[in-house]
């Protein structure tokens, strides 16, 4: 071939080919168009679906925002507050080729990054797969091959006093695959949890940013039996599971998109947007048709566990799964008085000796009491109670138990502690009506979350109180005015027994604000004044009567609103190991107080305290009496005290009756009350 010759053919296959890529450039993006266009003309971005998995929510104005706060979350700049521009942005990200930036290893390319949206713009749009650009998904195919998502279970880890991210419980989502040969603790569990370390920061700071979003929130993938030994055994707390009446593609949809999830972050707040209320934003992703998220101010894990219940169909089974503290208990009620004996010898000191080398009884089961002691060992070394040397006594314990045979029959463990969904409800508005020194009285309260110590103790933790938010403000008929009897922004009560089991300590933590009653010291000398004034000047005696008669007529004392911080430590008792209800406890603690008003010189003094508390419970009964006694006089103002007994009738887990008396310095009161739980 000539040289020109073979010169224009060459050109001429080069601007076929160039011609060929064009062509091919336009036509993919004349489709993008095209289904973007599609997708305007159906408004798909209004779609329900489409707004759960971008998480977004109306503001007060109307607008709309997403509650996800990390910009990798998005693929259009505007996605955030753009339900239409984030569509329209990820039908062109779905079908256009991309590579990973310089640097960027862990990349994925959209149509990997977020597969549920992907898929569901699919359908919506019936967009071929050879549309779609062209990757490998390996990293989430391997990873959604190992979920193999088939059911699911709501997790509920009982209160837990002992942190400050756990006293309203915790709830999390259990995977179910298909895999009949896995284990039930090799499922993996879903969590969302404030990325903080609670261990390291003080815990009233810790509750506070808790409160106000102070911390990031996000969600992790842990192989079940991690999360049992965290809740179970180290924490001690009951599990609760809830299993779901879901399809299967219910459950893979909702896998897909805890996928895409990855890539976000939220703000953390412990009373709305915690772990339960993304929970349900998961499962509102598997079923749109329930409006989990729709029903409460506040979104409290136990309450949460109470709307899934109300769903009809929705919680097909229920189990328990006790702690290792609550299989303790359990088996010491079923003890004997012999073994009850041996066990409290041994664990007095860790000497095994009243064990293993006593002669065979047949009132003393062996093999269950060294199996009690065993868990005891190990529950003791969880809560740090346990010397070094007992460590060598478990193992020539297990030595010692591994050459017996099983002489009792294991019958299964009832729970010491109930399910959440029999609980009253968090929040709670106060009636009441009363009399006192002061005057009568018309009182009303609020309580954001979650139960006080005259609460009925079904669904929570018995002999504790948590108060998030609360108040009661008064209205005295003498005075004829409306005054804040006390608020709480964070009140917290731990009556935890001491036993031979565990050396708990109770405590008691209060910030807010409380009443005290002074007495009228401009009042006393303007008496005085006048009485002068009638000896020297009787001219005026007639307008000094009349002015000494107002002054008996006005209040002798006042009663003020004290800003004030206070804790304290002691120990409580109560027969946690006979059989039946546990009926009475008695706690004795010490610490300080903090109060702060106008009344003082120093305007805030910080006083020694002593506290005491005393409970019986009888079911629908309970009388609680607590007791404390502050010493301000070492500052060289009066000593306060204030003693309050209190009877409730539940007539329903929701509905209370009260009647209270209140002993203070100056100052007695004795009220009926109403309380509504909800």
């Amino acid at each position: 071939m000539p040289v020109k010759s073979y010169s224009l053919f060459i050109i001429f296959i080069l601007l076929s080919i160039s011609g060929t890529f064009s062509s091919a450039h336009a036509t993919g993006t004349e489709k993008i168009q095209e289904y973007q266009k599609l997708a305007e003309t159906k408004k798909l971005w209004e779609d329900r679906y489409w707004i759960l998995l971008l998480h977004y929510t109306k503001t007060t104005f109307g607008n709309w925002v997403s509650e996800a706060d990390s910009s990798s979350f998005f693929l259009s700049g505007e996605g955030r507050k753009n339900p239409k521009e984030e569509l329209l942005h990820s039908i062109q990200a779905f079908m256009t080729e991309a590579s990973a930036p310089p640097g960027e290893e862990n990349w994925m390319h959209p149509v990997c990054k977020f597969p549920e949206r992907k898929r569901w713009i699919q359908e919506k749009l019936s967009i071929q797969d050879t549309d779609f650009a062209k990757v490998d998904c390996v990293r989430f195919e391997k990873w959604f091959a190992t979920l193999n998502p088939k059911g699911a279970k709501i997790i509920f880890a009982s209160y837990y006093m002992n942190a400050p991210a756990s006293i309203f419980g915790h709830t999390l989502l259990k995977i179910d695959s298909g895999d009949p040969n896995r284990k039930e603790i090799l499922e993996y569990s879903v969590n969302y949890a404030a990325n903080a370390d609670p261990e390291s920061t003080n815990a009233i700071v810790y509750s506070i940013l808790g409160l106000f979003g102070g911390y990031p929130g996000t969600f992790s993938l842990y192989p079940y039996y991690v999360k049992i030994a965290e809740y179970n055994d180290i924490e001690s707390r009951d599990l609760w599971e809830y299993e779901l009446d879901l399809k299967e593609e219910e459950v893979r949809r909702m896998a897909r998109h805890l996928w895409e999830l990855g890539a976000a972050t939220f703000d953390y707040y412990f009373l709305d947007e915690n772990c339960s209320y993304h929970l349900f934003s998961l499962i509102e992703v598997a079923r749109p048709s329930l409006h989990l998220r729709d029903k409460a101010p506040f979104v409290i894990p136990g309450d949460t566990v109470k709307k899934y219940m109300e769903q009809e169909g929705l919680v097909k089974d229920i189990k328990y799964r006790p702690s290792l503290h609550s299989k303790i208990i359990q088996k010491l009620r079923k003890m004997n008085e012999d073994e009850r004996g041996i066990y409290e010898n041994v664990m007095k000191n860790g000497n095994i000796s009243f064990l293993i080398n006593k002669e065979p009884d047949p009132k003393i089961r062996t093999s269950f009491l060294s199996d009690t002691i065993l868990d005891s060992f190990r529950y003791k070394k969880s809560e740090g109670d346990s010397p070094k040397e007992w460590d060598q006594t478990y193992k020539q314990l297990l030595l010692f138990r591994s050459k017996l045979t099983d002489n009792y029959e294991d019958s299964g463990y009832s729970a010491v502690t109930q399910s959440p969904h029999v609980g009253h409800g968090s929040s709670a508005l106060y009636n009441e009506i009363g009399t006192s020194n002061l005057g009568n009285f018309l009182g009303f309260g609020y309580r954001a979350a979650v139960h006080d110590l005259l609460n009925t103790d079904q669904g929570y933790i018995p002999n504790s109180s948590v108060d998030y938010f609360s108040f009661k403000a008064r209205y005295y008929q003498d005075s004829k005015k409306l005054h804040l009897e006390e608020f709480h922004l964070i009140r917290l009560l731990s009556l935890t027994p001491y036993n031979s089991l565990g050396r708990s300590v109770s405590y008691f933590v209060d910030s807010g604000a409380d009443s005290s009653v002074y007495k009228n010291k401009g009042n006393e000398e303007d008496r005085k004044l006048l009485e002068w004034q009638a000896i020297l000047r009787p001219e005026d005696l007639s307008y000094t009567l009349y002015r000494l008669d107002d002054i008996s007529r006005s209040e002798k004392y006042e009663r003020v609103t004290n800003a004030n911080i206070e804790t304290t430590l002691g120990y409580s008792f109560q027969d946690q190991f006979s059989e039946g209800p546990k009926r009475f406890l008695f706690s004795a603690q010490a610490g300080a107080k903090v109060r702060y008003n106008g009344k003082y010189d120093t305007n805030a003094v910080v006083a020694p305290q002593i506290a005491a508390y005393w409970i019986a419970n009888f079911d629908s009964f309970k009388a609680v009496l607590s007791l404390h006694y502050y010493t301000f006089s070492i500052y060289g103002v009066p000593d306060d005290y204030k003693a309050q007994l209190g009877f409730r009738y539940a007539i329903h887990a929701n509905h209370e009756l009260r009647l209270e008396a209140k002993a203070q310095r100056n100052y007695n009161e004795a009220s009926f009350s109403y309380v509504y739980q909800f």
